[in-house]
């Protein structure tokens, strides 16, 4: 049986108030994950420092769950007593990497989210069908080298970020925004707002369209889509390796926002061990465009079938080209977008 200290504190997740105060033996220093919003989820630092997510589970619902731990992560239902109250229980999911605290706080997110919406399944199956979504990443990613198109994608990723929408909302926010690497639906998302990336090496443009949900808006909310195309050049100065060092350098000052930087390269499966070779890939950027998508946009959405995929039809891929698309463009420079960027971010 674990105890708790309960720390007080704001809607942030303040993990460095719980680790100026390290527990010892078994014991849990625990502190309300947001406050503001839910009395049943807290965040928790052991004696070893490593950082656990606790959802309490209401008196008379199921909490049979098997103590289960993979690469990087431990689940298990857990009773504790916090600030000396009565016994409660929580599902109690540990990190067991520094690399994937970031990850982490997105996980807390999104359970908080699903317990606002009012999930009627059990909270120990709620925590499960969250962690189901992260199992890319916790499972880890491959050693070897990123192909070509996965190098492309991931620096269209990261020009959009330090050159466009950094900015506008800040390089912290935009990191917070990256959500792309760890399986999201769109590459950067906020409340409300979700931003495609896509990156051509074609002569034509054309990009790769996967899914029939890629270019469907969040509910109630906006999309945009952003269009860059490159072309490989000897002679070129941008590569993969400098741009992510570009990025580092500019958040030497914000430790919460390098750990999560790194925790996104690590889940997209990047390795700077190799970053050498990386480096012999050139890009020039060509044309570069953000869009709105919305009604009338050049998309296949679920919609626009008449009836649902037949059955064996596991998937839908297909090539989105942009020249008809003049009437949803927005801005073709960083800083036409500026203010438009800042305007779709969500206030505080």
């Amino acid at each position: 049986m674990a105890t708790g200290q309960l720390k007080d504190g704001s809607d942030s997740l303040r993990w460095d108030l719980l680790e100026n105060q390290l527990p010892s033996g078994e014991r849990l220093t625990v502190r309300l994950a947001m406050p503001r919003r839910r009395s049943d989820l807290f965040i928790g630092i052991d004696s070893s420092d490593k950082r656990h997510v606790l959802v309490e589970i209401p008196a008379g619902e199921p909490s049979e769950l098997s103590e289960r731990t993979s690469r990087g992560i431990g689940v298990q239902t857990i009773e504790m007593k916090v600030d000396g109250g009565q016994l409660r229980t929580f599902v109690n999911v540990a990190c067991l990497e520094p690399q994937g605290y970031a990850a982490l706080d997105v996980i807390v997110a999104e359970i908080a989210d699903a317990l606002d919406k009012g999930a009627s399944i059990g909270r120990v199956a709620l925590v499960q069908n969250v962690l189901a979504k992260w199992r890319r990443f916790w499972s880890g990613v491959s050693q070897g080298l990123l192909s070509r198109e996965e190098q492309l994608g991931l620096f269209g990723e990261l020009w959009f970020l330090s050159r466009w929408l950094s900015p506008s909302i800040g390089l912290s926010n935009a990191v917070g925004m990256w959500r792309g690497p760890f399986g999201a639906r769109h590459d950067f998302e906020a409340r409300m707002i979700g931003i495609e990336v896509k990156t051509s090496g074609r002569n034509d443009g054309a990009h790769q369209i996967n899914g029939l949900e890629q270019l469907e808006q969040p509910a109630g909310g906006s999309l945009l889509l952003m269009s860059i195309a490159v072309r490989d050049e000897a002679s070129a100065t941008d590569c993969l390796p400098d741009i992510i060092e570009y990025i580092r350098q500019s958040l030497t000052e914000d430790y919460n926002a390098l750990s999560r930087f790194d925790s996104c390269l690590y889940a997209a499966g990047y390795m700077d061990d190799v970053a050498r070779e990386y480096a012999k890939l050139k890009f020039r950027v060509r044309a570069e465009a953000l869009y709105r998508v919305e009604e009338g946009f050049p998309r296949l959405v679920p919609s626009s079938l008449k009836a649902p995929l037949s059955s064996g039809i596991d998937s839908v891929a297909y090539e989105l080209n942009l020249s008809g698309a003049d009437a949803w463009r927005l801005a073709t420079t960083a800083e036409a977008a500026k203010s438009l960027l800042r305007d779709f971010y969500p206030a505080e």
